[in-house]
């Protein structure tokens, strides 16, 4: 299926392989414009990343990399118990 997600992180990943930073950049875009929170959203931010810091788009790829940090931590971060957020 063309718009799920995995489907989107594949195209744009074989296409940054393959050395076509344009077809990369649309596909991991495309897949942002869907998901913005998933693990899935946070690989196609380092993906673009790592195409603009190659571009020489210096703030571009510092932005993109914010955004993958800023998920990843968001990953790791425990669920808070429901004892937790209880009333003391």
């Amino acid at each position: 299926m063309p718009d799920m997600p995995e489907t989107l992180y594949s195209l744009g990943k074989a296409a940054s392989l393959d050395g076509d930073a344009a077809a990369a950049e649309k596909e991991w875009n495309k897949l942002l414009s869907i998901e913005k929170e998933s693990s899935l959203a946070g690989q196609a931010h380092f993906g673009l990343a790592g195409l603009y810091r190659k571009q020489g788009k210096t703030a571009a790829a510092q932005h993109e990399m914010q955004e993958f940090q800023r998920l990843q931590a968001g990953a790791s971060q425990p669920e808070t118990t429901r004892k937790d957020n209880s009333p003391h």
